[in-house]
């Protein structure tokens, strides 16, 4: 559910310490516990409970808030503490008082409406309480249910994430590619995951303490994930923090057990602050890399032992080298260390590879059945001309690959210093996740390099750090911002997400800076979508193709980037096929959401 309570009735009723909420469609769900009315009381109904978890309603699955009490400081789903079914008899609690719903509606006819519309709305208490009563007793069974079956499913993250308390992406699972092949999930629950990664290239550099420091911000910042190479030489010092480099032996094949028993403490304190690792086994770059001193035999040999090391790792994602294809290195070596890592991993690990500028992993390596999604790479430099690389066109284009593989941008315009517009990292982020990414890398110069720790004079003239120490970019303005779009993907149906630009039928831009970027559910050709959303660059009036939306009537809202926040201009507009919206009053980009309204 979005919002910041503008589309709720304004009539609250704080006795009932909870939040009324609608089923829609007669169920309410949350990952890892789930309750289902599996009939709705009639074709003009729906059940109303109210559901408390320490104040905190539930959102997701199409639920909406009718009525509210206080406002919580976030919503979404939560893992009760301790034992999963004793957490959620102890936690949440789920109250059904038929009396206080009565004085709620009172209250609201006395507010909301006079006279005659008053009277009838207590007629319709009146008719509905055995129908709630009925309902009541069904949740009850339904808790009973849940109570003797165990265990359960691991819940998925929130919809609704805050800086200061990010919701929780469990890990343990590991992730799989979607049936679609166009996403990633869970590998057993099948739910949904964003793989939202922060770069480290060179997290080698620091101590176990910083590590800590460093994990623990991105989790606070609502990241799943967080990329790192292992062997990032020579553009950093090829040891870590404690003088140990990845790979010894008289080829430099072997893993050093030495170095590896940090770097499993790395992955153990990701998978803690439940984020995914990219774990890159070395760098290919032109003026960075070592694996083109490696021949395929011995890259086999290396992959093969990196695979083999962390195999069912849930939460490694293994990587076959970064900046990996021509012209720095010719495939033929790539593909030997990619397929000894899926061997190694016996496919228990998700494998893929970094590709040079501006390019996918599509363009080099489709087809090869070790690879399980593409990367891309758009302009990654401090230079302003960067910004207006349409990296999005990347991404879109791997969706006409007949190799079908998810795809996500693996590395863009790199954020410099505290003061850059946070809107350069917003506009990247929007456009290519629309374009039809699973995923999205930010990146700091300073967190990449780990300033100080790399220092190469050519380095920090295209990627000034901006900063004295890396610590300082922790909380850069664009960091701060990114985790929204989580909210926003997850509160509509992810796995049938399209990119559609024939959504835009005026008002489009010409660059990056102007673009409108659309995205929708269903299938392109056919008018089945339950939702459309358009990111708008810059404030401008555009036209939107509305027939592909499922209903005669939709409701229109703004979704602001900047905060998560949603602001609905329209409850109920009908569906004439087409609809223009003008700027949006605050801000310079926003995300026009449309929803088909069942009538």
């Amino acid at each position: 559910m979005l919002g910041d309570g503008n589309d709720r009735l304004p009539i609250v009723d704080q006795s009932l310490n909870g939040f009324i909420t609608q089923l829609c469609p007669a169920q309410c769900r949350f990952k890892g516990y789930e309750i289902r009315m599996n009939k709705r009381l009639s074709s003009q109904t729906s059940a109303f409970c109210v559901f408390t978890n320490d104040g905190k309603p539930s959102s997701e699955c199409g639920a909406r808030a009718v009525l509210s009490g206080a406002r919580p400081k976030r919503a979404g789903f939560h893992r009760p503490k301790g034992s999963i079914l004793g957490g959620m008899l102890s936690d949440f609690r789920l109250r059904i008082n038929l009396y206080q719903l009565s004085g709620v509606m009172r209250r609201l006819s006395h507010v909301a409406v006079k006279g005659l519309a008053a009277r009838l709305l207590l007629g319709l208490v009146a008719i509905l309480t055995p129908t709630l009563a009925a309902a009541a007793g069904e949740l009850r069974s339904a808790l009973d249910e849940v109570r003797d079956s165990a265990p359960v499913a691991a819940p998925n993250r929130s919809i609704d994430l805050l800086p200061e308390e990010s919701a929780r992406l469990e890990v343990q699972h590991g992730l799989r590619v979607s049936e679609n092949h166009r996403y990633l999930v869970d590998k057993e629950t099948g739910a949904p995951v964003f793989l939202l990664a922060d770069t480290a290239w060179n997290l080698g550099a620091l101590k176990r303490s910083e590590v800590e420091t460093y994990l623990s911000s991105r989790e606070r910042h609502g990241f799943t994930a967080v990329m790192f190479a292992l062997n990032f030489a020579p553009q950093a010092d090829e040891k870590n923090a404690e003088g140990e480099p990845a790979y010894i032996g008289a080829h430099k094949t072997q893993l050093n057990p030495a170095y590896f028993l940090s770097c499993d403490e790395v992955v153990k304190r990701a998978a803690a602050h439940h984020l995914y690792v990219m774990l890159f086994a070395m760098w290919a770059g032109e003026k960075s890399g070592t694996m083109n001193r490696y021949t395929a035999d011995q890259l086999g040999e290396l992959g093969r032992a990196l695979g083999e090391h962390y195999r069912g790792v849930p939460n490694v994602i293994l990587c076959a080298g970064g900046e990996a294809s021509p012209h720095y290195i010719e495939p033929a070596r790539v593909v030997a260390l990619g397929r000894a890592l899926k061997e190694g991993c016996a496919g228990q690990n998700l494998v893929t590879v970094h590709p040079v500028s501006p390019h996918s992993t599509s363009h080099f390596y489709s087809g090869e059945p070790w690879l399980d999604f593409y990367l891309c790479q758009g302009k990654s430099g401090s230079a302003p001309a960067n910004t207006r690389f349409d990296a999005a066109a990347v991404v879109l284009a791997d969706w006409s690959v007949a190799d079908v593989k998810p795809t996500m941008m693996g590395e863009h315009r790199y954020e410099s210093g505290l003061s850059e517009d946070p809107l350069i990292q917003r506009r990247s982020l929007y456009q290519c996740v629309f374009a039809g990414g699973c995923g999205y890398a930010y990146g700091h110069n300073a967190l990449w390099q780990m300033t100080p720790h790399t220092a190469l004079p050519w380095m920090l003239k295209g990627w000034a750090p901006g900063v004295r120490e890396w610590t300082q970019a922790l909380d850069a303005p664009g960091v701060r911002q990114l985790h929204f779009i989580q909210k926003l993907l997850f509160a509509h149906p992810y796995l049938t997400r399209v990119p559609d630009q024939s959504l835009v039928l005026e008002g489009q831009g010409q660059d990056v800076a102007t673009r409108v970027q659309a995205t929708r559910d269903g299938t392109l050709g056919k008018n089945d979508a339950t939702y459309l959303l358009a990111y708008v660059s810059a404030p401008r009036r555009i036209t939107l193709n509305t027939t592909v939306l499922s209903t005669k009537a939709f409701r229109c809202s703004w979704f602001a980037p900047e905060s998560g926040a949603t602001e609905i201009f329209e409850r109920r507009h009908l569906n004439s096929g087409k609809l223009t919206i003008e700027p949006r009053q605050t801000g310079n980009d926003g995300v026009i959401v449309l929803e088909a309204i069942d009538e």
